[in-house]
């Protein structure tokens, strides 16, 4: 009889890994055997049976094998994994009723994870073949991507080859990305950034912002049930996130961020977006006098709006400092937000050879008559 795993890991813990790869390999075996000489018998079971069952499996297979049967223990609903053999390893039980290989899997969070645990493998039931079969992969192997019902949780895809896991994706190692202060926020930019790179309107809007001491409701709310003072607020705050709304060009796509941003950060769904924000209409008076050549009403928006963006800017609270890294970063350049608000706003007008003296005008807090 060998050493036990614990002893064995105290030498040399690749070796211990090893032998708990052939403790999965074997299990995987054995059920796949069970499966095909009965599959009636594994059609139907539910979830909760299939983890009692994994875990008589797994120590039956511990024979000749350095495991003890009675260090194998289904710990299901308090910890993650499901069940954990020797302190050390750990077994997440999954299954589908399909006929297929992918599944919802656990919490990226895995708060609950047991503190001891460092190699865990799934072992996984896809119940709806012909017959049952089940396959046993590292954990870390078989992710491929997260997605979110209640919160953001892995995919899983036990057919998974070459360097496809979620982690290959992000450019990071399981380990590295579970033991991480900031791996929700990894996920979040990753995502973001998949969108930004193929072009894509999309928003992950289940990770929009990291503040969270600010809860998102389950409603949504239409932009004309809003109150006044939080109309301001996100018009300006908007302002400041989205330059392409500042522009007098006119396309289809110019509010489609700010549209999708809306909805995500504070559940707001604004059915006529381009005629709230838009900037039609012509500046034809400032400050009581006829310019020469009307200029774009965007510019008396920009005005109008400067004090709430300096209220914005001049304090950020470290959930609107996150959103500007990610929409606006030019605005951190140097540290003084407003200022750079402002020379961003100047930079447009000028790309326009309309010759406005739009910083001036915020500074006198100019007057205007618009068309």
């Amino acid at each position: 009889m060998e050493d036990n795993i614990i002893a064995i890991r105290k030498i040399d813990i690749a070796k211990a890994n090893e032998a708990f790869a052939e403790l999965m390999c074997k299990t995987e075996n054995e059920m796949n055997k069970a499966a095909l000489g009965n599959p009636n018998a594994f059609k139907s079971i539910s979830p909760s049976k299939l983890e009692v069952l994994s875990t008589d499996y797994i120590k039956k297979c511990c024979i000749g094998t350095p495991f003890s049967p009675e260090n194998i223990n289904l710990v299901s609903g308090r910890y993650f994994p499901d069940i954990i053999a020797e302190k050390y390893f750990g077994v997440e039980v999954k299954s589908t009723s399909k006929d297929h290989w992918c599944s919802i899997g656990s919490s990226v969070v895995e708060s609950s994870r047991d503190k001891f645990v460092e190699n865990i493998y799934m072992l996984f039931g896809n119940l709806g073949g012909n017959p049952p079969k089940f396959k046993c992969r590292p954990y870390q192997d078989v992710l491929s991507e997260i997605t979110v019902t209640h919160s953001p949780r892995y995919l899983i895809n036990m057919e998974l080859t070459g360097s496809n896991t979620i982690f290959d994706k992000m450019g990071i190692t399981y380990d590295e990305f579970r033991t991480g202060s900031d791996s929700i926020e990894r996920v979040r930019r990753y995502y973001r950034n998949k969108a930004l790179s193929e072009n894509k309107s999309e928003m992950p809007w289940w990770l929009t912002s990291i503040d969270y001491e600010r809860t998102t409701g389950f409603s949504f709310r239409l932009w004309s049930d809003v109150d006044m003072y939080e109309k301001s607020y996100l018009h300006a705050l908007s302002m400041v996130l989205f330059p392409e709304t500042l522009t007098p060009k006119s396309s289809k796509d110019k509010y489609t961020n700010m549209a999708l941003w809306l909805c995500a950060y504070r559940q707001i769904v604004c059915p006529n977006i381009r005629d709230v924000f838009s900037a039609g209409g012509q500046i034809k008076f400032v400050d009581g006098k006829r310019i020469k050549k009307p200029l774009p009403k965007i510019f008396a928006t920009i005005v109008n709006h400067a004090n709430n963006v300096k209220n914005i800017l001049k304090e950020p609270s470290r959930d609107v400092i996150e959103m500007i890294k990610e929409y606006n970063p030019i605005l951190l350049n140097g540290g003084n937000y407003y200022d750079n608000w402002l020379t961003m706003c100047q930079n447009i007008a000028d790309s326009y050879c309309l010759g406005i003296p739009l910083i001036l005008w915020v500074e006198k807090q100019a007057k205007f008559v618009c068309s």
